[in-house]
């Protein structure tokens, strides 16, 4: 096995564990009783596909999990820019730190640190964001000819710059830091159109412990509430720090 699937499955992996131990009945919009309860027994019971370079990621009887990164970051061929703007910082930093440790006196700790700011980022982006991919795993779905009766895409927000405000009539405003999707009328409205093809939808922000599942056939009933929504972007650095000592002989 690759490094590359093997660091995918390892993702795919601690997304489903996430949901397994954090999943509760408000966290999702469109079920039943019945059905958070069938919905929590598929979860229990999925696993991995062994074939990991094949649609889909995760299965489980008479059904499937299909899981992708979401960002608020831009994106073009090469990614989101906050993901490829973050590898080259840290390696950039990582490499300044030995080279100053390697010319330091012995037995001289040498502590550096490093930060920039973030990338913009912007809630236009999380709908390009998704509708992108969510397009391309439909594509998947659809050449693979999977006869799953039940049929979940897993959506994984990697950052968090993007908090949600929702005030609801005579009631304080409720904030999230993170993207919520629940209250993305737009883009709900837009996902509606697969409500053949894929029965739900989770996303997920591990860093800000943000979950909601939605039944998609269910979104004209979420759709009529009556709230205000706010997507903020959030300003933010990303930092590193190292401490060493150059022993005699080798560096630590």
């Amino acid at each position: 096995m690759s490094e590359n699937i093997s660091n995918q499955d390892s993702i795919e992996q601690r997304s489903l564990d996430f949901i397994k131990n954090h999943l509760n009945k408000e966290d999702c919009f469109g079920l039943s009783d019945q059905q958070f309860v069938q919905l929590k027994s598929w979860l229990e019971s999925a696993q991995l596909n062994p074939l990991s370079t094949t649609f889909p990621d995760i299965v489980f009887n008479n059904g499937f999990i299909e899981h992708f990164a979401i960002t608020s970051s831009s994106e073009n061929k090469k990614g989101a820019q906050q993901t490829r703007e973050s590898t080259i910082f840290n390696k950039n930093s990582e490499n300044n730190f030995l080279k100053n440790l390697d010319t330091s006196e012995q037995y001289e700790l040498v502590s550096n640190s490093y930060s920039r700011p973030f990338e913009p980022h912007s809630h236009n982006n999380v709908i390009k964001s998704i509708q992108k991919n969510w397009s391309k795993h439909i594509i998947s779905y659809e050449k693979s000819m999977n006869s799953s009766e039940h049929r979940i895409f897993l959506l994984e927000y990697l950052d968090s710059n993007i908090h949600t405000a929702i005030t609801r009539k005579n009631e304080p405003a409720e904030i999230f830091e993170s993207y919520r999707i629940n209250t993305d009328k737009i883009l709900l409205d837009w996902i509606y159109k697969y409500k053949e093809k894929i029965d739900y939808l989770i996303l997920i922000n591990p860093v800000s412990f943000s979950l909601e599942v939605i039944k998609i056939d269910s979104i004209p009933k979420i759709l009529e509430k009556e709230i205000e929504v706010i997507y903020a972007p959030i300003s933010g650095f990303e930092s590193h720090g190292y401490h060493g000592v150059k022993l005699p002989g080798k560096d630590i």
